[in-house]
């Protein structure tokens, strides 16, 4: 399973939004699941991209995305500042893609949207 991790800031719009998710899918060949911090102001954004793209959405608690810093590769201070995290957008993808998962695109910036993917445990083993 492919899961695509989003991040924002304050100026992102749903083309932003759109654009970070088309592009991390053709990087990532693909995506099953988009995902999101839950509390984050841009979430209905991605839910609605998510929708328009036939992408299952997931929403995640802060305290997921914690679990999953210390496997993000990049680090953006201000949200590590704000949230406890390096990267809201590869911590969510990790979070979505399960335990043992790992980042097959490390944060992508989008206009104004960051995009990450990673690939489950279990479709690693299945990949020759």
């Amino acid at each position: 399973m492919i899961a695509i991790g989003i991040g924002a800031n304050s100026r992102a719009t749903q083309d932003d939004i759109v654009a970070g998710i088309d592009d991390i899918r053709r990087e990532a060949n693909g995506a099953d699941v988009v995902a999101a911090f839950d509390g984050a102001p841009f979430a209905h954004l991605v839910q609605a991209a998510a929708s328009h793209r036939v992408l299952e959405y997931r929403p995640l608690p802060l305290e997921a995305l914690r679990q999953r810093n210390a496997d993000c590769v990049t680090r953006s201070e201000r949200t590590f500042d704000l949230f406890g995290v390096a990267s809201i957008a590869e911590a969510s993808a990790l979070a979505a893609a399960g335990p043992g998962s790992q980042l097959i695109v490390a944060r992508l910036i989008i206009g104004n949207a960051t995009v990450a993917a990673a690939k489950s445990a279990d479709a690693k083993e299945r990949t020759p």
